[in-house]
């Protein structure tokens, strides 16, 4: 797996922690030139100069910011209340911008010049480096609750939200992974119900590797979750079943973990499917994106089989025709099944690894 592979999703929002700076830092730059004016004591910076504080700021800025949040996700969400994590966020934003104003000190002695002999403490207590700080936090802001909503809607439906494309239904085709926890019932009275709770969080955290195979997730139901991926030119069909693989090995890496917690070490089993579905958006009160068709049922129920056939990876015939040129994976017929709710029989394969 290469690098880019393994840190897709921290790329991703690095990436789009640049743009955003990128567009607010022009955005600033252009009230400054064309809008209001504040009053400074550096020369006025000349096209050319724009152009670069923008670039290398905005770029600088953007995986600063960017990094922050990430690692803010990662160690303080869900571990902290929202007061102290704001308080956290500001922290890192003074941060950031103390090393910000370090540079663009050095930059405007250097490059554009005071009009007056100006020492740092003084630069940063000018009225617009003022300005400029608080900017930087709203932009922080901004982006921070951009970055939530996309995790609400799931990646990528924030713009299609903004476009409309949910408005009225729509068919799409998508590949389903229903993945749900072996044993759930047997684990549940073992632990009791704050426990079990605790547990599936814990997996469902662990889960996060999947995303760096370009998995969306759907829902989370109860101890089960469904994972999708938008069928388009060119998809690698075998990211589905490495997604459920290193969702597996991450749970096997933090067996200790497990056992030391609660005592067992989580095993899932998954099943999956693709075809056409309808996309819409729907309710009222509570408004979400719902999927409808037989893809999402036949894949639910290819997942009930896991354990008659005592495996815990299958997919359907079709699926298999996607990915049975990869040598890597050990396909496995394991019989014609008559679906519960279905007239067809359905060719169900196991993925064994070799």
């Amino acid at each position: 797996m290469t690098l880019f592979s393994k840190h897709r999703e921290e790329f991703i929002v690095l990436r789009d922690y640049v743009i955003g700076w990128l567009i607010a830092l022009t955005l600033w730059t252009i009230v400054r030139s064309v809008g209001v004016t504040v009053d400074g004591p550096a020369n006025q910076p000349t096209l050319a100069h724009n152009i670069r504080i923008v670039t290398v700021f905005g770029t600088l800025m953007g995986v600063l910011f960017g990094i922050a949040q990430l690692k803010l996700e990662r160690y303080l969400y869900r571990r902290v209340p929202l007061w102290r994590l704001v308080f956290y966020g500001l922290l890192i934003d003074v941060v950031i911008m103390t090393v910000i104003f370090s540079m663009a000190y050095r930059i405007f002695r250097d490059i554009i010049g005071f009009n007056e002999d100006v020492s740092f403490i003084q630069f940063v207590q000018d009225p617009s480096a003022i300005l400029v700080f608080f900017y930087s936090i709203l932009v922080s802001f901004v982006l921070a609750s951009i970055r939530q909503l996309n995790l609400l809607l799931g990646r990528g439906n924030l713009w299609r939200f903004i476009k409309g494309d949910f408005y009225q239904p729509r068919v799409e085709n998508r590949i389903f992974m229903f993945v749900d926890l072996k044993d759930s019932t047997g684990i549940a009275e073992r632990l009791g119900h704050i426990n079990y709770s605790s547990f599936i969080q814990d997996c469902f955290y662990d889960l996060h590797v999947v995303q760096n195979f370009k998995a969306e997730v759907y829902q989370y139901v109860g101890d089960e979750v469904v994972l999708s991926w938008r069928v388009t030119k060119g998809l690698d069909y075998s990211l589905c079943i490495k997604a459920f693989w290193a969702f597996e090995d991450r749970l096997v890496e933090r067996a200790d973990f497990y056992k030391e917690k609660y005592n067992v070490v989580p095993t899932f089993k998954a099943g999956l499917h693709f075809g056409e579905v309808t996309t819409a958006e729907v309710g009222e009160i509570k408004r979400e994106i719902a999927y409808h068709g037989d893809t999402m049922n036949i894949a639910s129920r290819i997942q009930n089989k896991c354990n008659d056939f005592d495996r815990t990876l299958l997919i359907s015939q079709f699926f298999r025709e996607e990915i049975k040129k990869h040598s890597t994976f050990n396909l496995e017929l394991m019989g014609n099944e008559l679906l519960k709710g279905k007239n067809q029989l359905i060719d169900i394969y196991a993925v064994n690894r070799i």
